[in-house]
């Protein structure tokens, strides 16, 4: 009906709107992926479409990856669920043959993309910035339209392509590093704003990347100077993290650290001086007079004392913490001390007089994390923090795959036996926190088995070791990003996550020949 010149254009836009929703727009990612399908269906010149994909046997090795997901739908025998997850992973089977049938990207039109993509993921950041000012407490919600973890990981791809634009920009660098520069400047804060473990991770991952591409392309004695810094920087970094969690685990030699027989009002103090939890280095579990305190926080805020605060924890629990973190006792005269802020704190449910301080947000975070690790070692609790919490689900998920070794449970059926482990072990795990396994490997392995895991693997990654693309940092950033966070998350039970996949393997392998540009 239409010319290929037009059929041509719905397709550089199809694809400029699903990258441009990636970070912002569910529905818009879904609208640019069913343009992009019916702009293909209807585009003919199916003999040319047919030769091209001949240039590209890898695509059928690839969209096997579809396979897992038809195993799991069949053993978990025809549920509607189970069919839902399979019209998920529709753009892992779709997008890489309508590219690979496709002509080539131009390099105007790679650039073009790549551009909108990143002024996207930046607007995206920007939002989360004003949201971050306006003082969120849930850090989660600096992304409020997808996950924070695939916001951070289109935040490191975006530093990723910046840098690979470069090439783009050679002959004339300055026009292009300044913004590109304070692009990679925010980009970098942001993440640390969103106090990603993931996202910083990917971080340290893309300067590997990068290193190791340099140190390539160096003389000896330039890459021993990288390489010596790099490991220097290394060094630092590590010796800081320790540092931090021995801050957590020792107690300061002070007075205010022993346990005291009567308070100032000549009530009885309770302190279990086994107890070995602190906070900034003060003891948690000492110098309690729970009388005096819901008498005081009665006073002090509208929550009572035997409720929960805004993160749903006990509020009692969360004063004597915060009040523990400042070396103060745990009874009348020690929360008279605090100011409204730091009641405010408590009432939203931080722990530790850390979170006064906005800047010093990570490192709030890092020591959360190693007070989880406490909690773990002193009383094995792993209920405590999300990141512990993964543990309980790569047990249970576990167990699944012991149970269902060679084809899985089925994808509909793994919650299930997921919550028979926490019952059958007596697990104190609310249903509100029981989720999938937060590991893209074991989720696959429980539901498909061993058979739909190997296909899933060898899918995933012969397709871009193999190709000629692989040479491009790019590209081999992208493909360790995924692999790295899907040990850590579902990355493939979103609907931006699936297609973040797709889209991007889909032009990195088959939508342009990135071996013929040097990198960066």
């Amino acid at each position: 009906m239409f010319g290929a010149r037009f059929h041509r254009k719905i397709y550089i836009l199809a694809f400029a709107i699903t990258l441009a929703a990636l970070p912002l727009s569910v529905v818009g990612v879904s609208i640019g992926l069913i343009t992009l399908a019916i702009n293909f269906l209807l585009s003919a010149g199916w003999r040319a479409k047919w030769k091209r994909i001949g240039q590209y046997p890898l695509v059928w090795v690839f969209v096997s990856i579809y396979l897992p997901i038809l195993i799991g739908g069949l053993v978990s025998d025809g549920n509607p669920k189970a069919f839902e997850l399979m019209r998920l992973w529709l753009p892992l089977l779709v997008v890489p043959l309508v590219i690979a049938m496709s002509d080539e990207l131009s390099a105007k039109e790679l650039q073009l993309l790549f551009i909108i993509f990143v002024a996207s993921v930046f607007t995206a950041t920007v939002v989360g910035g004003y949201f971050y000012i306006d003082g969120v407490d849930d850090l989660r919600k600096l992304s409020p339209v997808i996950s924070h973890i695939r916001l951070s990981l289109m935040v490191n791809l975006s530093i990723a392509i910046i840098l690979y634009l470069y090439r783009f920009y050679k002959p004339n660098p300055w026009v292009y590093w300044l913004p590109g520069i304070l692009l990679t400047s925010w980009f970098i804060f942001f993440l640390f704003m969103l106090q990603s473990f993931t996202g910083i991770v990917m971080l340290a991952l893309l300067v590997v990347v990068v290193l190791y591409q340099v140190i390539k392309q160096t003389r000896p004695i330039s890459r021993f100077v990288i390489i010596t810094a790099g490991a220097t920087a290394l060094f630092i970094t590590l010796s800081s993290l320790l540092h931090l969690y021995d801050s957590t685990v020792s107690v300061k030699l002070t007075p205010d650290n022993n346990p005291r027989l009567l308070t100032a009002n000549g009530n009885p103090y309770f302190s279990d001086t086994l107890s070995r939890l602190t906070e900034n280095g003060y003891l948690v579990n000492i110098n309690i007079c729970e009388a005096e305190l819901r008498k005081e926080w009665g006073i002090r805020s509208a929550i009572p004392f035997d409720s929960t605060d805004k993160k749903g924890q006990p509020i009692k629990l969360t004063l004597i913490r915060y009040l523990a973190s400042t070396g103060l006792t745990k009874d009348s005269v020690g929360l008279s001390k605090l100011d409204s802020r730091d009641i405010s704190l408590v009432e939203r449910g931080f722990t530790n007089v850390l979170y006064r301080n906005r800047p010093s947000g990570f490192r709030s975070r890092l020591y959360e994390f190693f007070y989880d690790i406490n909690q773990y070692r002193y009383f094995g609790k792993l209920t405590g923090g999300s990141v512990l919490r993964r543990i309980l689900y790569f047990q249970a998920a576990w167990y699944v795959v012991q149970k269902n070794f060679w084809l899985g449970a089925g994808y509909e059926n793994l919650h299930g036996a997921m919550d028979a482990y926490y019952d059958f072990r007596g697990i104190d795990l609310p249903k509100t926190l029981r989720f999938m396994p937060h590991n893209q490997y074991l989720t696959v392995w429980a539901s498909a088995g061993i058979v739909g895991l190997i296909v899933f693997l060898a899918a995933l990654i012969i397709p871009f070791v193999v190709s000629k693309n692989f040479s491009c940092f790019l590209v081999q950033f992208f493909l360790l990003m995924m692999l790295i966070s899907m040990l850590f998350e579902d990355t493939l039970l979103t609907h931006i996550g699936v297609s973040l996949m797709a889209v991007f393997s889909a032009i990195l392998l088959f939508g342009y020949r990135f071996y013929k540009d040097a990198n960066p």
